[in-house]
């Protein structure tokens, strides 16, 4: 791909993760940037975000994570299922801004691993995890 046609797909995928009415976005979550192998959500928390001891539910990490790895894995102009996830809760977050990124560890034909966290408004990491997604290309429409 040329640059201009990877800015392309990336607007493409940025405009998708970002959907109004998808489970991300519904529950506040949007993807602000992505690159080559990379991508970088935010989430502004809200009382529903928390679970019942006060602090920020477990599932809200997960789904920052597997929307920006889904989104990272996608960038070199293919669709993805998430087909594993492994994922370490480490700290309750501070503050009121979530940001989740990642960062591809390998990228292959047809399976790609990217590295995820999340990180409160301090910067302390409040979840990480590894996932594994199921690369299929584009087809063209040419």
């Amino acid at each position: 791909m040329t640059e201009q046609e990877k800015q392309v797909w990336y607007d493409a995928l940025k405009e998708r993760a970002n959907q109004p009415g998808t489970y991300a976005v519904t529950g506040g979550m949007r993807v602000a940037e992505l690159g080559d192998g990379w991508a970088r959500g935010e989430l502004l928390l809200e009382e529903r975000h928390r679970n019942p001891m006060g602090i920020v539910h477990g599932g809200v990490y997960c789904t920052m994570m597997d929307q920006v790895a889904g989104s990272a894995a996608c960038t070199r102009g293919s669709m993805c299922r998430t087909v594993n996830c492994e994922v370490r809760f480490l700290a309750a977050a501070q503050g009121a801004h979530l940001t989740s990124r990642a960062e591809a560890v390998r990228m292959g034909r047809s399976i790609a691993v990217i590295r995820a966290w999340v990180e409160d408004a301090a910067g302390a990491v409040c979840a990480e995890g590894v996932y594994t997604f199921r690369l299929k290309p584009m087809e063209s429409s040419k």
